[in-house]
């Protein structure tokens, strides 16, 4: 068997006999972990049944891509499809003066790939329950601080055995049920990884932010890299998914991928906080900063270069935020919410757990600190802006002679950018709104200036560009830093103990949080048994769910779109963007096969971080590539259901046809369809 070729036996879990009530009386979806798949449930649902060397390769196949999304390799020589978005950052890395980007990339022969410094993707090859080991020494005595620090320490020490213990692969300690269970989970990791394949922008991006998170959809979201080891493609012959022709309506289909977070376990007041709170917030700071970063890029062609990507991965987080929070502003979402969580009390109280009522209430004590938490915790820092991170730092060294720290302080590239001071003149301005009169934050950044004066104040007065300088400093010893009348650093001098303070008040929340997550999840397995999805984590898992449309704005959602439909939307608007083709796909319009599915939808449970998952059917064979939800689905954050909400994903079929119509690409295809 091939080293890597591990799973726990299968005969050492507990298997579903029914989906449990919890999955669709709570809304907790379909995110399965490998260590617990519901074998009964699948037989039940879809007659469906598979041997270990199924789940296996289902597992083994399946990567975590870069810091955000997923792929999977597909041929035995190491080949990986993932999203285009997925790789776009990338791409843009090692493009130089092309713009492969926008151009599109293929590598005609092996030698032609290109590597990416820095990008990795990692196999998970081994999972282990370690909860005992984690909560060794916890008693009910300690308070949360307390029992959250001796948790830590016994973190540290299962990670550091791990690492000695096989030191090839890289270990995560993975929180499962807000720390009811916990996992030990290893990678093999693939750290040479080469550009294959990419599209043009705009046959993957096709439609733009105005079709983003919606169907009908036509994206060609799709792109290749490989894994070398040793400068030779891996070898991956015991674990890729065979290229298939994808999938009918009504096919059963699996996704595997590193869904990257869902809600789902939140209580009500945890909503309400994320809905009075935070999305306010953040999604004010996106606006801000696309307003920002597209006058940057209006400069110029190579402006626009420059911050192209910056702006689409923005452009989709505004869209996603709009989304999530328009879910909970909803007055129907939120009574759904509301009577799941009365549903789970009523069972408790009917089982005679009468301490369960103190976990809501004290959850609710807690989200009222986290709501006057918020701004201070999140306005009273550097903003982003290197040259204060650089002042903090020093500040922080001069307090305790961290070495640390001082590294960190040499670390940040401080220099005059008129990007990165705009956006701190934003977050002064927003602060400004935010924070109440006479904020000591206040006083010390703005004093009677206006937010781009005061800016201008401090990067016009320092000196701690100057290495020459820092170094000057630091010979001083923590007397020169604390009496230097560098601006930034009386700035930081002000700011550091603020920071300290909210950063100890946040620790302290999100220690008790985590205590009552924790018990919250002890009674949802006392309430509906163990056998149940926990949220997402950014780890492996995998979901089941059929192909079909849907009900949509008084007609019908297609189960799949074809090109037909991507060339007519793009008449209709007059080619104009972002609903325009690259030239090489109007010179294709005659030989592409008009009726070959473009992009598909299915039920499978999908969220952020699935970008670039397998969609894979019953038998194996690559069925699709996950690249979105319907707007419907972005409530599946903190619910989970499947009457209209879909995951979108790419054809294999519409891959092909580009891959031999449009790009030529035959090296490719021999590899595919081997």
């Amino acid at each position: 068997m091939h080293p890597f070729l591990r799973c726990a036996a299968l005969g050492a879990v507990s298997w579903l006999t029914a989906l449990a009530p919890a999955q669709d009386e709570l809304g907790l979806g379909k995110m399965w972990t490998f260590e617990r798949p519901p074998l009964a449930y699948l037989q039940r649902e879809y007659g469906f049944v598979a041997d270990e060397r199924w789940w296996n390769t289902l597992r083994l196949a399946s990567l975590r891509f870069g810091r955000g999304c997923s792929a999977a390799f597909v041929s035995p020589q190491g080949l990986i499809l993932t999203n285009h978005h997925c790789v776009r950052d990338a791409i843009a890395q090692v493009q130089g003066e092309h713009d492969w980007v926008r151009d599109g990339f293929v590598a005609r022969d092996l030698a032609d790939e290109v590597r990416v410094p820095g990008l990795t993707v990692q196999q998970l090859v081994d999972m282990r329950d370690v909860t005992a080991a984690v909560d060794e020494g916890v008693t009910d005595a300690m308070t949360a601080e307390q029992a959250e620090a001796r948790r830590e320490r016994n973190r540290a020490s299962l990670l550091a055995a791990a690492r000695a213990e096989e030191p090839e692969l890289q270990p995560q300690l993975v929180k499962l049920f807000q720390g009811a269970i916990w996992q030990l989970y290893r990678y093999r990791v693939f750290d040479d990884v080469r550009l294959v394949m990419a599209p043009h922008l705009q046959a993957a991006h096709f439609g733009g932010d105005p079709d983003n998170f919606v169907y009908p959809r036509y994206a060609l979201d799709f792109a290749f890299c490989r894994a070398y080891v040793a400068g030779v493609p891996a070898d991956t012959r015991d674990f890729h998914f065979p290229w298939g022709d994808g999938p009918q309506e009504g096919d059963l289909v699996f996704l595997t991928g590193n869904p990257g977070g869902t809600q789902r376990l939140l209580t009500m007041a945890q909503l309400e906080y994320r809905r009075d709170a935070r999305y306010p917030r953040l999604r004010e700071m996106i606006d801000h900063r696309i307003a920002i970063l597209r006058g940057f890029a209006a400069q110029g062609a190579a402006a626009e270069k420059q911050w192209r990507t910056s702006l689409l991965g923005l452009e989709n987080a505004q869209k996603l935020y709009r989304g999530e929070h328009g879910a909970l502003l909803s007055e129907s979402f939120m009574a759904r919410k509301r009577e799941a969580e009365r549903a789970f009390r009523q069972r408790a109280h009917d089982l005679g757990h009468a301490w369960a009522g103190e976990v809501w209430v004290g959850i609710e004590a807690l989200m009222r600190r986290k709501i006057g938490l918020e701004m201070p915790l999140h306005f009273h820092t550097a903003g982003g802006l290197p040259l204060l991170l650089r002042a903090l730092a020093l500040c922080e060294y001069a307090a305790a002679g961290d070495e640390a720290m001082l590294r960190r302080a040499r670390a940040v590239e401080v220099r005059r950018d008129p990007v990165q001071e705009a956006l701190f003149a934003d977050h002064l301005a927003r602060a400004a709104a935010r924070l109440p009169d006479g904020d000591p934050y206040l006083q010390a950044m703005l004093g009677d200036l206006a937010p781009a004066a005061a800016v201008a104040r401090l990067c016009d007065g320092t000196r701690l560009h100057d290495g020459a300088f820092v170094d000057e400093l630091v010979r001083g010893g923590a007397g020169a830093i604390a009496a230097s009348a560098d601006p930034a650093l009386v700035a930081a001098r002000a700011i550091a103990p603020l920071e300290r303070a909210h950063k100890a008040a946040q620790a302290s929340i999100d220690a008790e949080e985590a205590a009552f997550g924790a018990r919250l999840a002890r009674l949802l397995f006392l309430v509906y048994g163990g056998d149940v999805s926990p949220d997402a984590t950014f780890t492996l898992r995998w979901s089941d769910g059929r192909v079909g449309g849907y009900p949509c704005n008084g007609t019908l959602a297609p189960w799949r779109t074809v090109f037909h439909g991507l060339f007519a939307r793009s008449a209709e608007f007059d080619g104009r963007h972002p609903f325009d083709l690259p030239r090489e796909f109007l010179l294709a319009k005659d030989r592409i096969d008009m009726q070959a599915p473009v992009d598909f939808v299915c039920t499978v449970d999908s969220t952020g971080g699935n970008s670039g998952s397998p969609v894979v059917a019953a038998n194996g064979e690559l069925a699709g590539l996950l690249f979105d939800g319907n707007i419907e689905s972005l409530a599946n954050e903190f619910l989970y259901g499947e009457r209209v909400e879909r995951s979108v994903c790419v054809h294999p079929q519409g891959i092909v046809e580009a891959l031999r119509k449009v790009y030529d690409a035959t090296r490719l295809l021999r590899e595919l369809r081997r």
